[in-house]
């Protein structure tokens, strides 16, 4: 019998829970409940269950603090299925990203609470033939000798250099790392793992090795790396999977593999950045991504956001899509940690479709819309991946703005004056979203509407600020509001298109 605690801080969901469910008709057998997580884990400690049924909000410790406590401090932890009344993405997201075996929305589905805690079951008795098959072989030893040779801790190099299996001229760590944009059955990896053991390791090719979160191969004798990412993608294509895989470079003797794995996870470090569809060298040449554990921020964030802006708001795909590009070559190179990464893309362009959704009330539902599937970035685990989905987002959303043929590009200027003359326009930035010349965009718009484009965009501001004046508001709050941010200015300007300050405007 597998033993599970129950962590809800409801009474009646603790009690349902026990009663609903026929646990020992399937293997289990609830030792206690807790009402929140600090009970948690004293209980935990006390009765050492095997499964946390485990709600996501609590009173004091929340669920997802609760089990991210445990796998820090126990080795081996038990498994957890997570409930949750609310649908929350983010909720999910973290649930997943910390292993979870379900995410079960309350009230709790009793055929799916049986049909998850039957399959946790398959996972927890393979778990254990596999450990106690262990424990009887003698490939236990060898494990043991690869695991102190990669990590540098209590290695046995002479030991080692006596064992059959570590024989070879030369040696090469390869790191894997299974990826999807869904969470990976346990089923699957485990498929994956006998796969490589019978594909590499029975051919005496390379030595298999599990380390958390990766899975390894140290080659031998120099076997060529090409052929084994093809053979490693194949089967992880077969399973469905994805995967990044990294070398650490190739090492004359064991005293030194230590030193490619080293190099092997610093490599992986910067996996995110990485492309698929090959293996990566340690010592490639060209940018090294390698993001800092702190989280940052970009200092031209909001440039970003705004050439974007101008972009998705006159229907130009290309100059939104490249200053995206830039955007992302900006936050790599300063190795921003993923998650800010993808924080930072999400800001940016969310900030435009709000900016767009003001100017352009009608197509709000739609901007807001736009906004919510820039979210589906997250579970990418390429920057590529992300790039794409985040083009693919935007160039929609451009040709959804765009009103007007090509040759209308002064209209188009005209109606991008009218709708956002608050913001910091320029002829530059204008031109760059027009694809045209500025100088020759310039003249273009001077000799359609007689007037330069600062000269229109501050009589544009000024009508508005004549408005505003005359609807009580403040002069300071009235420059700020038409896009002035100097007061001074702003009073230089009023007088000169209307011929009186604007307090003795406002007084008339």
């Amino acid at each position: 019998m597998y033993k599970v605690l129950i962590v809800d801080d409801e009474p009646l969901i603790r009690e349902g829970l026990r009663t609903i469910i026929g646990w020992e008709e399937l293997g289990y057998e609830v030792v206690g409940s807790a009402a929140e997580g600090l009970d948690a884990l004293d209980k935990v400690a006390q009765l050492a269950p095997d499964v946390l049924i485990v709600d996501v909000r609590m009173p004091g410790m929340d669920g997802l603090t609760l089990i991210r406590t445990l796998q820090e401090r126990m080795k081996p932890c038990p498994r957890f299925l997570i409930l949750s009344g609310h649908a929350d993405f983010d909720y999910a997201r973290q649930a997943l990203a910390m292993r979870a075996d379900a995410y079960l929305l309350k009230p709790v589905d009793e055929d799916e609470l049986t049909d998850n805690l039957a399959k946790l079951k398959q996972r927890l008795d393979a778990e254990n033939r596999a450990a106690r098959q262990m424990d009887k072989s003698p490939e236990r030893s060898r494990d043991e000798l690869l695991v102190s040779l990669l990590t540098g801790r209590g290695a046995k190099g002479a030991e080692a250099n006596a064992h059959p299996a570590f024989r070879a001229s030369s040696y090469e760590v390869i790191l894997l790392k299974l990826e999807s944009r869904f969470e990976i059955d346990s089923e699957k990896s485990d498929v994956i793992k006998r796969r490589l053991i019978e594909t590499y390791e029975a051919s005496d090719k390379a030595l298999f090795f599990a380390m958390e979160p990766y899975l390894g191969l140290v080659l031998k004798d120099g076997h060529g790396r090409g052929a084994v990412y093809d053979g490693l993608e194949a089967i992880c294509r077969e399973n469905g999977l994805d995967l990044i895989a990294v070398s650490g470079g190739r090492v004359d003797c064991l005293s030194e593999l230590r030193l490619s794995f080293r190099r092997a996870q610093e490599r992986m470090r910067g996996r995110f950045a990485l492309e698929g569809g090959r293996l990566h060298g340690w010592d490639e040449q060209g940018a090294f991504y390698a993001p800092s554990g702190a989280g940052k921020e970009l200092p031209e964030a909001e440039s970003y956001a705004e050439r974007l802006f101008l972009a998705l708001d006159v229907g130009n795909e290309e100059a939104a899509c490249a200053a995206l590009r830039e955007m992302g070559a900006a936050m790599l190179e300063a190795n921003m940690p993923e998650q800010s990464l993808k924080a930072g893309f999400v800001q940016a362009v969310t900030a435009a479709l709000n900016k767009l959704a003001a100017s352009r009330p009608e197509r709000r539902a739609r901007c807001q819309a736009f906004a919510t599937e820039v979210l589906e970035i997250y579970p990418e685990y390429r920057y590529a991946g992300a790039l794409e989905r985040l083009n693919g987002l935007i160039r929609e959303a451009a040709a959804e703005f765009r009103d007007y043929g090509g040759d209308k590009q002064v209209q188009r200027m005209i109606d991008v004056i009218r709708r956002n003359y608050q913001e910091n326009l320029k002829l530059e930035s204008l031109a760059e979203v027009f694809n045209y010349n500025s100088s020759y965009l310039g003249k273009l718009f001077k000799n359609t509407t007689g007037e330069s484009f600062n000269t229109y965009l501050d009589k544009v501001r000024i009508e508005k600020a004549k408005e505003l004046l005359q609807d009580g508001m403040k002069v300071y709050q009235v420059a700020e509001r038409v896009g002035y941010s100097n007061v001074d200015y702003f009073h230089s300007k009023f007088r000169k298109y209307v011929g009186a300050s604007p307090s003795s405007y406002r007084k008339k």
